[in-house]
């Protein structure tokens, strides 16, 4: 598995979500089929995988855990209860 950046094609989501949420860094990758957007803000972090074709695998969960947060010490929440759309959250070390 490859996660690309695409952070540059969503620069108007990104500008809007800057300006009207609590967030202070966004990227957005492609993971094949599925998009994944990655939010940073003051005291936690989000992870949104989303896949308008197929439910989110826990192959790609795991791997975009691995990518994001494996040099953290983190104990991610996970939310998979829509299949095609999996939120991660976990908190930030202050």
């Amino acid at each position: 598995m490859i996660m690309t950046d695409v952070t540059n094609s969503y620069h108007r989501f990104i500008n809007e979500e800057l300006r009207s949420s609590n967030a202070h860094f966004i990227k957005v990758y492609s993971l094949g089929n599925s998009k994944v957007v990655y939010k940073k803000k003051f005291g936690h972090a989000e992870v949104v995988i989303s896949n308008k074709i197929r439910p989110v695998t826990q192959k790609e969960i795991d791997f975009v855990l691995k990518e994001l947060a494996s040099s953290l010490e983190v104990t991610p929440t996970i939310d998979n209860a829509k299949h095609n759309l999996v939120q991660i959250t976990w908190d930030l070390a202050s």
